[in-house]
């Protein structure tokens, strides 16, 4: 199996500044994304991975979010499996991104 990386908030602003293309995975429900999330990440839900997990690139790091990281590390693993590399979860989610005071779209 593939090695799951973990990625602390601070570190993920710093590389979104180098990289605004960065590849954030947010895998969590259709309203919790709708409600607050990150400019530019792609919604995979949790509930709908399997079926969706093809739009997420395997030539490039992912980096994983849900609310605060234990559905991130679910979506991560089955990757893993699966043989992708270069799979990153971020520490606290997007509750950790929003305590840290990064910049989100809501609504």
């Amino acid at each position: 199996m593939n090695t799951i990386n973990h990625i602390t908030v601070e570190e993920l602003n710093l590389l979104r500044e180098k990289d605004p293309t960065c590849q954030i995975v947010d895998v969590r429900e259709v309203p919790e994304y709708q409600y607050v999330r990150i400019s530019g990440s792609k919604l995979v839900p949790l509930s709908e991975f399997e079926q969706k997990m093809n739009v997420i690139k395997n030539d490039t790091p992912a980096y994983f979010l849900c609310g605060i990281g234990k559905r991130a590390l679910k979506a991560a693993e089955h990757l893993a499996s699966c043989g992708y590399k270069d799979l990153f979860v971020i520490e606290g989610g997007i509750k950790a991104w929003l305590e840290a005071g990064y910049p989100v779209e809501q609504g």
